[in-house]
């Protein structure tokens, strides 16, 4: 399958998995948006996007021809493709890219355990085994003090506080458990909590940062052609 990047105008999100785009001949299409995110400050009429369209793509209107993959607001590009986190953090950690978990040697993804799917599982001789999740962060807001703090989530996430309160409870069975938050932008400054949209996965976060899960934030380096991951970012759980 055959996929090409090419420029576009956002107009609408019908539903949260398809938006409406305008390529630059003037063809409206519809194309997939792999994030039930609600991304209101950046999915807005008239925003430039790049989409991936695959060849042989259906008639407008009948079927999603391919993927919204970044949007540009004023001058930053956000990837908005929720899938791309995982990818980029699996890939780091296979090569040994990734600080925080140097020296584990095999990357298994979708590692079930207790009642849910962690992301992955980290483990190597000698190691403990590691859980990972990792969320997609695309919100940055200034902070009090002028900072800009990426924020998580956009939208109230019960799997997400569950998701939390699973790693929590793998420390009591000998494993190592993180979860890191992948900032899909390059122009934030620090990542936080959106206490304001979810509280309840504010106060559980904090509560297993206590309890010993470890909280991690990388951030990306997006642009019309891809995306990498560039380094950390201080993380700010207090309200």
């Amino acid at each position: 399958m055959i996929e090409t990047r090419v420029p576009a105008t956002f107009i609408n999100r019908p539903n949260r998995f398809v938006a409406r785009v305008r390529l630059d001949d003037g063809r409206e299409l519809a194309v997939h948006v792999a994030s039930s995110g609600r991304m209101a400050e950046l999915l807005v009429p008239g925003a430039p996007v790049v989409v991936s369209l695959t060849a042989g793509s259906p008639e407008p209107g009948r079927k999603t021809a391919g993927r919204l993959l970044t949007v540009r607001t004023g001058s930053t590009w956000v990837s908005v493709d929720t899938s791309l986190p995982g990818k980029l953090f699996r890939l780091a950690a296979a090569r040994g890219e990734c600080p925080p978990f140097a020296g584990y040697t095999d990357v298994r993804p979708e590692y079930r355990y207790g009642e849910s799917r962690i992301d992955f599982l980290l483990t190597a001789p000698d190691l403990p085994p590691c859980l990972v999740e990792v969320k997609s962060v695309t919100s940055v807001l200034p902070d009090a003090d002028g900072v800009r703090v990426a924020r998580f989530p956009d939208a109230p996430t019960g799997r997400g506080a569950r998701h939390l309160r699973e790693l929590a409870g793998a420390l009591q069975h000998g494993y190592r458990a993180a979860v890191c938050f992948i900032v899909q932008r390059d122009d934030a400054e620090a990542f936080g909590p959106w206490d304001d949209i979810d509280p309840v996965f504010g106060d559980t976060l904090r509560e297993v940062a206590q309890a010993g899960v470890e909280v991690y934030a990388l951030v990306m380096h997006v642009s019309p052609e891809g995306a990498v991951l560039r380094g950390m970012l201080p993380v700010r759980l207090g309200r």
